[in-house]
């Protein structure tokens, strides 16, 4: 009977260990449930945080690109009148060319 009670007392043991090592499976697997939990709840709460920023981001580049656009308007209202000028210019130029062409043919015709 001693052989019996041994054998009993090993597979005890042997299960006494194995229950531990459950034990410390099943608190690792808790506290790895818990920290999921607590990482999935962090997401959860980030998102409309930084669905806020970027559309903070969206909301000043548009502000940019209007400013530029703005800028750009002006830029070509500028350049037109600045054309319109030097045509005008070029304009009285020809004519005075013209009237001094005229003067020269008158003068050197009579």
């Amino acid at each position: 009977m001693a052989a019996s009670d041994a054998l009993h007392d090993e597979r005890e043991a042997a299960g006494d260990a194995r229950d531990l090592d459950l034990d410390v499976k099943e608190r690792r697997l808790a506290n790895l449930e818990l920290a999921l939990d607590e990482r999935g709840r962090a997401l959860r709460e980030a998102v409309p945080d930084v669905l806020r920023r970027q559309q903070e981001a969206i909301d000043r580049s548009r502000d940019v690109l209007n400013r530029a656009e703005q800028r750009l308007i002006r830029a070509e209202a500028s350049l037109l009148r600045s054309r319109t000028a030097v045509q005008r210019d070029d304009a009285e130029i020809q004519r005075e060319v013209a009237s001094s062409d005229e003067d020269t043919a008158e003068g050197s015709g009579t």
